[in-house]
């Protein structure tokens, strides 16, 4: 049965990576989000960095949920309209939903990792600097730029 979704008031201060808000029914959401994040004492960066394919938590494969066989299940909609007064969110993130309604599916999916290279002996004058340093690769000094192809 198909329904009406009345909502008053919504609030949403954030809704970022794959999220969503929803107000009714809705048949299938598949939000997908990959992160990668590297934070550095000192911001230095390299060209070739940054793939994801480079990390296996990228490439794992999720396990599926498994629905039991036989589910009791009794729905009443005495009401064809489903009525909220104010809904308040400060924020969602990473492939979620905010449904005021129903879904038939969802394939959520959220995958981050997070790197973290603090140096203790580098220099103040480094420490303090604060614009973006990108370089070569470390494998490819000293290699000439035929044995990078």
């Amino acid at each position: 049965m198909k329904r009406h979704v009345l909502v008053d008031n919504v609030y949403i201060i954030n809704i970022s990576n794959s999220s969503a808000c929803i107000c009714g029914e809705s048949g299938h959401i598949d939000a997908y989000t990959r992160a990668l994040a590297i934070q550095r004492q000192v911001p230095v960066f390299f060209e070739d960095e940054g793939n994801y394919e480079d990390y296996p938590i990228f490439s794992r494969s999720i396990p599926a949920w498994q629905l039991p066989s036989e589910v009791d299940l009794d729905v009443r909609h005495d009401h064809k309209t489903i009525q909220v007064g104010c809904l308040d969110v400060i924020a969602t993130a990473s492939a979620s939903v905010v449904q005021v309604g129903s879904n038939d599916t969802m394939d959520l999916e959220s995958r981050v990792k997070a790197i973290r290279h603090f140096i203790t002996d580098a220099s103040q004058e480094l420490k303090d600097y604060t614009g973006i340093i990108v370089r070569k690769s470390p494998l490819s000094y000293g290699k000439k730029q035929e044995e990078l192809s």
